[in-house]
């Protein structure tokens, strides 16, 4: 739902925003530290749990992300949020003290981004430490496949439509609790084209860790195959951390 609520003019921003999502999305949903882990957590820094530059998908280029500039978009993405009148109302957050836990989070998580400048193509990946409570986001999905969002932002109105859809993970996920799920996004600002996003996003919990990668693209239709392999080499690197 945040990923439609504001239109982004340069890629950097947009993936800023595309990370600031992740962050609020584990910030508001809190964790699941009872949730079983298969192993033990990793002794590995987490910085280091991330895909390297090349292990990230082929044409792709890392983008240097410093916590402050994150801290600064998720802070204003969820300003944005509390701002906006959503529709069903009951699918509005109401989350309190939100830049308190994103900061919380933050400090307790690491993050990395990459975009294929080419194929108009943005990657996230995060690596928190902590459990995720992935049945509350699908069911939250469930309860609101469909949102409009109406904000303004530097004046001007910006009207957004977002579906989103469960998926079934992929398989050789190895057993690790996993959800995917597909979002279009389409957004208008002021009386401006309609611009169109989908993404596809994965998380799944491991080791004690919540693992998230995020695919996304100002298009229609986005390469299915593609996220499922950035997705498994994400988990299978936490998997086999030291």
């Amino acid at each position: 739902m945040l990923t439609g609520m504001i239109t982004l003019r340069y890629q950097g921003a947009r993936l800023l925003a595309g990370i600031s999502a992740g962050v609020l999305l584990l910030a508001g949903c809190g964790g699941n530290d009872d949730a079983a882990s298969n192993s033990a957590a990793p002794t590995t820094p987490r910085d280091q749990l991330l895909l390297s530059e090349s292990e990230f998908p082929a044409g792709t280029k890392k983008v240097d992300l410093p916590k402050d500039r994150l801290e600064t978009a998720a802070a204003d993405l969820a300003g944005t949020q509390q701002s906006s009148t959503i529709t069903p109302a009951d699918c509005a957050d109401t989350q309190q003290d939100l830049g308190t836990a994103t900061k919380n989070l933050l400090a307790d998580a690491a993050v990395a981004g990459a975009t294929d400048d080419k194929a108009g193509l943005m990657f996230v990946e995060f690596v928190a430490g902590r459990t995720a409570d992935l049945a509350k986001i699908t069911d939250g999905n469930k309860k609101c496949g469909e949102v409009s969002a109406t904000s303004t932002v530097e004046g001007k109105q910006i009207t957004s439509v977002v579906k989103v859809e469960n998926l079934d993970a992929p398989a050789g996920l190895n057993g690790a609790e996993a959800i995917v799920y597909k979002s279009v996004s389409t957004s208008t600002v002021g009386a401006g084209k309609p611009l169109t996003s989908t993404a596809y996003q994965g998380m799944a919990v491991l080791r004690g860790t919540t693992v998230v990668v995020r695919v996304a693209a100002l298009k229609d239709s986005l390469d299915e195959a593609a996220f499922e392999k950035f997705f498994l080499d994400a988990v299978e690197k936490v998997r086999k951390a030291a």
